[in-house]
């Protein structure tokens, strides 16, 4: 063998040295990297692995989604389109005396309508006439005044007449639900009025400054009411925008002063 020709068998077991070097390491290195399953979405498009708190992990649930409350003021009351109380009804002037005594008895006639309705009770109208009466001897001694009445007074009368057979409560500010409401929950309501503004033709003109009467029914557009200034008065209907513009408590420089007020009547 000459030198050339030791040379190039050299250079070819140098090579092929080489090569085998290159293929034992390319799969030693293959080998030594480990297997990734489920990469997620932004890990396949960056190769970046995402921090913690941003990691999408496969079939993760979605968050909840926060339920929106509705607030209390705006739930629909669940109350009937109409509703009426079979409630008796007599005037403030039973036997039809329209004197100066019974022109200022429609807080204690209104009251009593109320309370025959919840004691369920039918008296003559004789027996109403003496009710009447009763009930101001205790107005007298009680609040010192029979005429006009506040709410507040007239609920006092009312504890005290009925002796807990009957309770009472005021709505300040009452709304058409809650008239509604308490209707449909078998409770009458008394309303005072500037009387000369609900524009009921049956009163002597001028109409009463102040008037009480019972409300004891709805439907649609009208609050179906006892009133007890009319002999005309049984299932009297008033459209609900007179008589929720017109409540008025008794004021005595003003009427229109008056707050608004409503006694409620329950058992």
């Amino acid at each position: 063998m000459n030198r050339k020709s030791g040379k190039i068998i050299f250079f070819l077991i140098l090579t092929a040295a080489m090569v085998a070097l290159f293929l034992i390491f390319s799969k030693s290195e293959k080998k030594s990297q480990p297997k990734i399953k489920n990469i997620p979405q932004i890990q396949q498009e960056t190769g970046k692995v995402p921090d913690k708190e941003n990691k999408v992990e496969e079939n993760a649930p979605e968050p909840a989604k926060e339920e929106q409350k509705i607030p209390k003021e705006q739930e629909a009351e669940n109350i009937p389109e109409k509703y009426i109380l079979e409630m008796p009804f007599y005037s403030q002037a039973p036997l039809s005396e329209w004197d100066e005594f019974h022109e200022d008895m429609c807080e204690e006639a209104s009251v009593l309508n109320a309370a025959y309705y919840l004691l369920d009770k039918k008296p003559s109208k004789e027996e109403y006439e003496k009710e009447l009466q009763k009930m101001q001897n205790v107005e007298k001694k009680v609040v010192g005044e029979w005429k006009s009445t506040t709410v507040a007074q007239t609920m006092k009368v009312i504890e005290v007449y009925f002796d807990g057979k009957i309770k009472s409560k005021i709505i300040e500010n009452p709304t058409i639900e809650d008239i509604g409401a308490e209707i449909a929950a078998g409770n009458p309501v008394v309303v005072p009025l500037a009387g000369r503004d609900i524009g009921n033709p049956n009163f002597t003109p001028p109409g009463p400054v102040y008037h009480m009467l019972t409300i004891k029914g709805y439907d649609s557009h009208n609050f179906i009411t006892n009133d007890v200034g009319t002999r005309k008065g049984n299932s009297y209907a008033y459209k609900k925008e007179v008589i929720m513009k017109n409540i008025h408590d008794w004021n005595a420089k003003d009427i229109h002063l008056g707050g608004k007020k409503a006694i409620v009547l329950y058992k």
